[in-house]
């Protein structure tokens, strides 16, 4: 009987507690405040503010295809290439704080390999080895007010705008100072290293440029403590008419060196020059005219002269001077996406029985997707 009454009991306390805990009000919680991302035009367009910081953020970037052709070729080049641009700013009492981000992803054409017939049941019949790809960091630059330093190309590299020029360098280390004085002038000094565990010593270089209602013009000096040896250069742009634009280059090269120009860096993939031919002096120049908004053309060449210097001459006999001449239409399909082709031609004068290339036509059709 007890214990009959016990579980009676037990059983009645469980239903009361039950009863109490599903009265008991439910409390839902505020909603957290939500932040929206906000535009920041004060950079240009397509900044934004990164949630609760005052620093601008844009991403960015471009998809291209192309392809590559030689007179000298069997068949086509053809490349890919992806890059991811992250650009972040903020203001401070020093100026404008940078950080800049280029991600590069580069596919090229596989090579063709060949069989012996007695391995191979096609009888030899060649095959593709399959494409290659490359994916690293192309820039990453730190910038305060006129100071920058990090990883991109040289100051020194700038060229024309035409697809058969060149006008020396690539990427480097560096570290510079931009001073702009007003009125469109502005002069930089930057150290740079492109080499590793070599001395302690960086290749100065320097820009002085001036930027006006009818164009820019642009003087370089480069020195390569590497090497020993400089470069100068001076680069003009001016618009003629509202649709008619002029360029000009000249260089000067005291020898071989890490800014020297190469005239047989034709391929169109971009990649770097292991092997620097340069020359003692080169001009080149172009001409262009805009059809319409959105088609555009110009032609033009470049002259290099002892190309190689010393070097090349005594093993020639003789000098041996390269031009390069080029025909460019660009086209915007549509807005961001642009077609671009491009026809060039090598023309090399050197002493009879030089073991160098002969002349040839090379070009390429490209299509880039911008973002």
């Amino acid at each position: 009987m007890k214990l009959k009454s016990l579980l009676i009991g037990s059983a009645a306390l469980a239903a009361a507690a039950t009863g109490a805990k599903a009265a008991d009000p439910i409390i839902v919680p505020e909603p957290e405040p939500m932040e929206y991302v906000r535009v920041c035009d004060v950079y240009g367009a397509g900044f934004f503010y990164i949630p609760g910081t005052e620093t601008c953020l844009k991403i960015g970037g471009m998809v291209r295809y192309q392809i590559n052709w030689n007179e000298n070729d069997d068949g086509w080049r053809k490349y890919a290439r992806g890059e991811l641009n992250i650009d972040a700013r903020s203001e401070t009492e020093y100026g404008t704080l940078g950080g800049f981000i280029k991600l590069r992803a580069t596919s090229t054409t596989g090579a063709t390999a060949t069989f012996p017939a007695a391995w191979d049941v096609n009888d030899g019949n060649a095959y593709s080895t399959g494409v290659g790809s490359t994916v690293g960091l192309q820039q990453a630059i730190i910038s305060l007010g006129g100071l920058s330093m990090g990883l991109s190309d040289t100051l020194y590299d700038a060229s024309i705008s035409g697809e058969f020029d060149n006008g020396g360098g690539d990427r480097v280390h560096f570290i510079n100072y931009t001073f702009a004085a007003g009125n469109g002038f502005t002069a930089t000094l930057a150290l740079e290293e492109a080499d590793s565990n070599y001395d302690y010593t960086p290749n100065f270089v320097g820009k002085v440029g001036v930027a006006q209602g009818w164009g820019t013009a642009d003087f370089y000096a480069a020195y390569d403590a590497t090497a020993e040896e400089f470069a100068l250069k001076a680069i003009v742009k001016a618009d003629l008419t509202e649709r008619l634009f002029a360029q000009a280059m000249a260089i000067y090269e005291s020898g071989i060196n890490f800014y020297s120009t190469d005239p047989f860096d034709l391929g169109g993939f971009g990649t770097p020059n292991v092997a620097r031919f340069g020359s003692e002096w080169s001009v080149g120049g172009l001409i262009g005219y805009k059809f319409t908004p959105k088609l555009k053309a110009s032609i033009g060449a470049q002259y290099y002269d002892a190309v190689g210097h010393d070097f090349i001459s005594n093993l020639a006999g003789g000098d041996v001077d390269v031009i390069n001449a080029g025909l460019t239409v660009d086209y915007e399909i549509v807005e961001n996406f642009d077609a671009k082709l491009a026809v060039n031609y090598t023309n090399i004068d050197a002493p009879a029985g030089t073991p160098i290339m002969d002349d040839h036509w090379s070009g390429f059709i490209r299509f880039q997707r911008n973002f």
